[in-house]
């Protein structure tokens, strides 16, 4: 076989450009020789500190890694694999599927078949109804593996105790929450409203110098399972969450924050009235909206027209697209500066 034969000092440099060129087999394992080593070839090309050479051994093929089609061969028709769920939510141990009525007969071999794939699933499940009511929790149903609806979930260099049905909570967040973390400055005092098991202000806490962060929740569920997760990580010092509606909890708070999360994306900006007179001047708010591409520009001009109206001049530094909620509709989170407020005329 063909082989690109160059120095280890240079292999990196020679593999990224046989990639590049398309020219570099990548059924078979490259092979070392002392101080060289030798990549294998798909065709035949000039590569700049390598020479290409007829090898007399046979290279090693690498092994492929199982996909969920083997596992399923002959369980599924032609029509029915292209119906496989083919994103999932993975919260912990659990998985969570979106299952078409069309494979509900099917469900539990398919099931079955991820916990084989992924060694670190010990329960699948599948969503039975979406988000809803004040809490935003839903139902889901087990379909394999352990009989629990409460798991251990790592991210962000935290540890999070999740019930899939008493409190709302999603993974596909963790770059978002990481994303909000790197923005608080040393000192700050940071507030999450509709704070759940509280992710955002244990990850704000843990990847950030904030001085202090509050959160204020509602469910009451939710509510405990953060305490016990705040202790679960140890930032008992840094961390302080209340219990109830903040439409009633945060008048009552008489303090002002350097920083504001409001993650609740359906109807957030209704709660501008509250969060505004609770900022510092130069505060920053994130708030999240579901929102259809093309309706993204209006709903930052209505944020800001909103604020200008309740008395308060904001400025949007930045959007972010953190995910979708269906193929036509995103979570967007806007970033906002308070500026100074707007003298009322006399």
């Amino acid at each position: 076989m063909l082989a690109a034969f160059t120095l280890l000092k240079t292999a990196q440099k020679v593999k990224e450009f046989l990639f590049q060129k398309k020219a570099l087999h990548t059924e078979y394992l490259p092979q070392k020789q002392l101080d060289h080593i030798y990549f294998p070839m798909a065709k035949k090309i000039r590569v700049p500190s390598a020479q290409i050479v007829d090898t007399k051994f046979s290279f090693e093929k690498k092994l492929r890694s199982l996909r969920i089609e083997d596992l399923l061969e002959g369980k599924l028709t032609k029509k029915e694999f292209t119906l496989l769920p083919r994103s999932q939510e993975i919260i912990g141990s659990i998985m969570i599927l979106e299952i078409l009525p069309e494979l509900e007969k099917k469900e539990k071999i398919i099931a079955e078949a991820y916990l084989t794939l992924t060694k670190h699933i010990q329960t699948v499940v599948k969503k039975k109804e979406v988000h809803s009511g004040v809490f935003r929790t839903r139902r889901v149903q087990i379909i394999a593996g352990k009989r629990t609806k409460e798991t251990i979930h790592y991210e962000n260099g935290i540890k999070l105790k999740v019930h899939l049905e008493k409190t709302y909570f999603t993974s596909r967040l963790a770059n978002e929450r990481l994303r909000i973390a790197k923005l608080v400055q040393k000192d700050e005092e940071v507030l999450v409203m509709f704070s759940g098991v509280a992710p955002y202000p244990l990850v704000i806490a843990k990847n950030s110098e904030a001085k202090k962060v509050y959160g204020i929740e509602i469910n009451p569920f939710a509510h405990q399972y953060a305490l016990e997760n705040i202790a679960l990580n140890k930032l008992e010092d840094k961390v302080v969450i209340y219990e109830g509606d903040v439409r009633n909890l945060l008048p009552k708070l008489r303090k002002k924050f350097d920083r504001i999360v409001m993650p609740l994306p359906k109807t957030g900006e209704e709660f501008l009235y509250l969060v505004l007179p609770r900022l510092k001047h130069n505060g920053f708010i994130h708030l999240y909206a579901f929102l259809e591409e093309g309706k993204i520009e209006a709903e930052r001009k209505q944020i800001l027209e909103r604020g200008r109206v309740l008395g308060y001049s904001l400025e949007c530094r930045t959007i972010v697209t953190c995910g979708q909620f269906s193929p036509s509709t995103f979570r967007v989170c806007f970033d906002l500066k308070m500026r100074e407020k707007r003298k009322k005329k006399i």
